[in-house]
């Protein structure tokens, strides 16, 4: 008999780039609603704060985005949070994150937020045609010789 073993990787669907730096934390178990058979999950896109708590992305103090998801019945477990990265807004769990995302941007300044493919910058107008910030002038062509 032939036995090929192989290991197969994936990243979490929220991602938008392979390059990204998680930390270890501690996902707490508090507020967490058990399912049908009695188990606790913290889904992977989920905002925690300093606590290792769910928070909501508007209202809360998110420290990252839990990475993957994690089973927390028998209390807090370990897990890994995403603090540097690009993610899609669209695709976290927190449905009010591209509402929030202005907010997002200030609260979390290492990770890149992308609605509907375009890259948010601090201080974006909302509607703006351009895509750029209209409130701040960066002169990225200077090319001063030393």
């Amino acid at each position: 008999m032939y036995f090929t073993r192989k290991k197969y990787e994936s990243l979490p669907e929220f991602l938008k780039s392979a390059d990204y730096q998680t930390v270890s934390c501690t996902v707490s178990d508090t507020g967490v609603e058990a399912d049908a058979q009695g188990h606790k999950f913290v889904l992977a896109g989920s905002f925690l704060d300093v606590d290792g708590q769910v928070v909501s992305a508007a209202e809360g103090t998110p420290v990252g985005i839990l990475f993957d998801t994690v089973e927390v019945t028998y209390g807090p477990q370990p897990g890994a949070l995403l603090i540097d990265g690009s993610v899609n807004t669209e695709r976290l769990v927190d449905t009010g994150a591209v509402e929030a995302v202005q907010t997002l941007i200030s609260k979390l300044p290492y990770i890149k937020f992308f609605v509907e493919g375009q890259l948010q910058i601090a201080g974006e107008k909302e509607g703006s045609s351009s895509g750029k910030d209209t409130e701040t002038n960066l002169d990225v062509t200077s090319t001063e010789k030393k």
